[in-house]
């Protein structure tokens, strides 16, 4: 089994913080219009906006300014060189043009000098605070430089020296608080990632647990709809296709029991887990709210072998009770049969005596076929499946079946109407089904017609097996009861015939019912959840 580590969802599409070449684009979009409206000033006398000393001085500046916006757009877009270095050639460049616009108008009087802070601001941003505290130190050198040499060779300068002190103490401050608060950001953002890792990462083993628990999920939506069904749940419901599910298409008596939940349960507690009676499975439904929204978990539960385990031990004991059964009573039964047989070779007897002779055999060999059948039941030994064609299977049971002298074989008419009909089987317990219930077709059917073997499928079950008569049918009422022990309405059966095939077919996760035919006959459909896969695969 494969599971994702923290590694492998970096590798996915997590990955660290890169440079920010983004940042720096946004910069120079600024950079190109403050340029554009410095340049355009120079056009305009007098300035609106400025007021230029040095107008010469201002033109080629600004013109400089405008050309190195355009040259620093086009290295970013290229990013020929590296971030760290061309962030500090942009940053060097925007503090000696700045610094040469204040002194074209007037020094730092101007306001100009201002501007030099948004160039700091930006250097903490994206660089080390090393770097911007050495930018916002340059910067204010620059400032000092700039008023020592306006005081010396400007007549009537007004601009001060504690002016350009408070800027370039603001330089540096700006430098470390932007820096100091980047980090901040950065470090938040590196736990926000972490966090999406682990959240990711708990996300894939919830999906890998999922879809490797032997029990089945399904999370439905507020409108019932199917948000996510793993494998086990798929292969419990028998649905192949998993992009298109629908549950009223492929799930209507598991919606049937999700209503019925609905209706029986409070807000606060959720129904007991309980059998569908027809899957062998069992089914529990949890509330969920997730984002305001309630949803509906649903977990299955595949019981058929716990049945299977309680079966083997049920027969286990039964078959210590019968074995002493049979003992005790064979016994004292030979006895009362051997003086019947003798009684039955005397002539002392008449009419009325003989006749009597004759029920006490009739019922001792009804007494001995039920023993045998009980027999029968508890000596069933361990079920082995296997994969059964049918397509093969069924013509040479029939053949099987027509030779032991039960039937002719123009009395069955097979029809297969399903391309793969394979299911998985014990053969032995299937051939003992089919020969019930095809002997019990012959003898009350009508013998006119043949019996009809059909094998088809369902939505609820992927294969089918109907034995149909075309004789005169079961009364509903018997319906109901046919398959329960000792039930019969024939004086010479045991009434354990069609429990023993009930009990076969629970052995194989199969189930079996009755039901009245469109012959007006009686039809026994053999219903299986369980197809062979290795067949498939062969056929495949």
């Amino acid at each position: 089994m494969q599971t994702l580590t923290s590694n492998n969802l970096l590798d996915s599409g997590y990955k660290t913080r890169s440079t920010n070449w983004t940042s720096v684009r946004l910069l120079n979009v600024y950079r190109l219009g403050l340029s554009a409206i410095f340049f355009a000033q120079s056009f305009i006398s007098p300035s609106p906006l400025l007021n230029i000393v040095n107008l010469t001085l201002y033109s080629w500046t600004s013109f400089a300014f405008l050309v190195l916006a355009l040259v620093w757009i086009v290295a970013a877009l290229i990013e020929r060189r590296g971030f760290k270095r061309q962030v500090s050639l942009q940053i060097y460049s925007d503090t000696v043009i700045i610094i040469l616009l204040m002194h074209a108008c007037g020094g730092i009087s101007s306001g100009l000098g201002m501007l030099l802070i948004i160039s700091v601001a930006v250097t903490g941003l994206l660089t080390e605070q090393v770097m911007a505290v050495l930018f916002a130190s340059l910067a204010s050198l620059g400032l000092l430089t700039e008023h020592v040499y306006s005081v010396i060779n400007i007549p009537g300068y007004t601009g001060t020296s504690t002016q350009v002190g408070i800027l370039g103490a603001s330089l540096i401050a700006t430098a470390i608080v932007t820096h100091n608060l980047i980090m901040r950001v950065r470090s938040s953002e590196q736990l926000i990632q972490q966090r999406e890792r682990d959240v990711a990462l708990l996300s894939a083993l919830n999906q890998e647990i999922i879809e490797n628990l032997q029990a089945g999920v399904i999370v439905l939506s507020r409108n019932d709809q199917i948000r996510h069904i793993n494998r086990a749940a798929l292969d419990m419901l028998h649905i192949a296709n998993k992009t298109s599910i629908s549950m009223h298409k492929d799930c209507p008596k598991l919606l049937a029991a999700l209503e019925n939940w609905r209706k029986t349960s409070d807000e606060d507690s959720t129904s007991p887990s309980f059998e569908t009676g027809i899957d062998n499975i069992q089914v529990s439904f949890r509330q969920l709210e997730s984002e305001g929204q309630p949803n509906t978990m649903i977990f299955l539960n595949d019981i058929s072998s716990i049945r299977d385990s309680m079966q083997q031990a049920k027969l286990a004991s039964l078959g210590h009770l019968t074995a002493s059964i049979a003992h005790e009573i064979r016994n004292p039964l030979g006895a009362i049969s051997y003086a019947a047989e003798l009684l039955n070779e005397s002539d002392e007897f008449g009419d009325g005596d003989q006749r009597m002779i004759e029920i006490i055999n009739q019922h001792t060999l009804r007494i001995n076929n039920i023993i045998e059948d009980i027999l029968k039941i508890s000596r069933s030994g361990p079920t082995v499946k296997e994969p059964i064609d049918l397509r093969t299977w069924l013509p040479n049971f029939i053949d099987r079946f027509c030779q032991s002298g039960l039937a002719q074989p123009d009395s069955f008419e097979l029809k297969i109407e399903i391309p793969n009909p394979g299911l998985q089987f014990d053969s032995g317990h299937l051939a003992q089904i089919l020969t019930n219930l095809c002997t019990n077709a012959c003898v009350h059917g009508d013998q006119d017609k043949p019996v009809i073997i059909r094998v088809f499928s369902t939505l609820a079950y992927p294969l089918c097996i109907e034995i149909a008569d075309q004789g005169p049918g079961i009364e509903g009422e018997i319906l109901d009861k046919i398959f329960e022990p000792f039930y019969t309405t024939s004086h010479q059966g045991s009434g354990l015939g069609l429990y023993i095939v009930g009990q076969l077919c629970e052995l194989n996760n199969a189930f079996i019912s009755a039901q009245i035919n469109q012959y007006n006959g009686t039809s026994f459909i053999l219903q299986m959840t369980s197809l062979a896969t290795e067949l498939d695969d062969q056929v495949n």
